[in-house]
């Protein structure tokens, strides 16, 4: 009872969000991307300093927010990962790195004739997409039509003139009287009561690569108007999707080992080796480096994390096999319980056999950390970050938001991220 007092007592006390607004017992799990958010700062230039330094409690503590977000939104969820390899092989020459181009691709088209059926609706499936893990792996059979064929009816203007802007208001529904050339093949539908019905079929296997480039102009945006509380945010926000990228797990259907036989290697991997072993880590990088083309960029770390996909699951099942049964799993106290957790030496033995792999893909992270926010401030003309004020606070009410919807536990997506 005293100790609840004292952190009440203590709650009560502060006048803004610090990092030490969390307690010990939901610090756990979120620690690696705290530690990254905070060793990228020391890559940037004496300029950012004034404002990153100083504010390097905060961009520590804040790196989890868009964790916790996925218990507020469903929308979240997706922007932590793309499950590449539903896609057919590499290098999924298949998948549209533009996301309006892949958006497009991967919905279905619906035309809803309500004209001559007062009694009901008559649905006429135009396009259906074909992902490989569905219908080879999964065998749902629904591909249906040839895109090119949609792309023939200007398909693509049509869309990206309406359903980006409508992303996070679905259903997509329009007039088919707003498809100009579909319209003529259906001369004796009224548009009037004719909808074209447009359904999302991507953003169930993850969109990170195209969320990261919107996150980098928003960061961009936010430096060129001086706005100190919302470059802290995006600069948080987009340390934590960058480390999230790093994440060989975060790139595959695969991701927890469920498909193989190997469930909780995602947390093994990205949350205990971690707090196992950073500490003992050379996770001192270089300066950060201007980054060119940021689409680029971003593509290019979840192919290359996506390369190691496949060490991560044949050595963890290797050391399976061949490590003493009785040695892999131990008794962890933690705060008010007793949790199983992998072996300190059995995630050693995990982390030499794949030769530092989670070690070499920190120090990734923090060096694209580094750049990504060395590169904002570049393109927005390097103002003088000791100069910026707060222009709008809203971020610290979300924050706050956060916090109480994370405390009530009802996750939106995947269970095993971040647990």
């Amino acid at each position: 009872m005293l100790r609840i007092f004292i952190i009440l007592v203590c709650g009560l006390s502060l006048l803004s969000l610090t990092a030490f607004e969390y307690s010990a017992e939901e610090d756990w799990g979120f620690y690696a991307h705290r530690k990254l958010n905070r060793l990228a700062v020391f890559t940037l230039p004496p300029q950012m300093m004034p404002l990153f330094k100083v504010e390097i409690e905060y961009l520590s503590a804040h790196a989890v927010d868009p964790d916790r977000r996925r218990y507020a939104t469903p929308h979240e969820g997706p922007r932590h990962f793309i499950d590449l390899d539903v896609y057919g092989d590499y290098p999924y020459d298949d998948l549209p790195r533009n996301w309006n181009e892949a958006l497009a691709k991967f919905s279905a088209i619906y035309l809803l004739n309500t004209c001559e059926r007062a009694g009901g609706i008559d649905t006429v499936l135009l396009y259906f997409p074909y992902i490989h893990f569905d219908e080879e792996v999964l065998k749902e059979g629904n591909a249906y039509g040839n895109f090119d064929d949609m792309l023939d009816l200007n398909y693509q203007r049509f869309f990206n003139q309406r359903v980006p802007r409508d992303f996070y208001r679905a259903p997509w529904s329009y007039s088919l009287d707003e498809w100009s050339e579909l319209d003529s093949l259906y001369p004796d539908l009224n548009g009037g009561c004719a909808t074209i019905f447009i359904e999302n079929h991507i953003s169930k296997y993850g969109i990170i690569p195209y969320y990261l480039p919107i996150l980098q102009r928003n960061l961009t945006r936010a430096m060129k108007h001086g706005d100190k509380a919302r470059i802290l945010r995006h600069a948080a926000d987009i340390g934590h999707y960058i480390g999230d990228a790093h994440v060989p797990l975060h790139t595959t259907v695969n991701y927890n080992g469920q498909l193989t036989g190997q469930e909780g290697i995602h947390a093994f991997w990205e949350s205990r080796i971690p707090e196992l072993f950073a500490e003992e880590f050379d996770l001192i990088v270089g300066r950060a480096e201007y980054i060119e083309n940021k689409e680029e960029f971003f593509w290019d770390v979840v192919m290359d994390t996506h390369l190691k996909v496949d060490s991560v699951l044949t050595i963890e099942q290797y050391l399976r096999e061949t490590y003493p049964e009785d040695a892999q799993i131990c008794f962890d106290d933690r705060t008010f319980q007793t949790i199983q957790q992998p072996c300190r030496e059995f995630a050693l033995a995990y982390e030499r056999e794949m030769n530092g792999m989670v070690e070499r893909q920190m120090r990734k992270t923090i060096f694209a950390i580094g750049s990504a926010w060395y590169t904002a401030w570049v393109d927005a003309g390097q103002p003088e970050l000791g100069d910026a004020s707060v222009v709008d606070s809203s971020h610290l009410i979300e924050s706050d938001s956060l916090m109480r919807i994370y405390r009530r536990g009802s996750i939106y997506g995947r269970e095993h991220l971040n647990n």
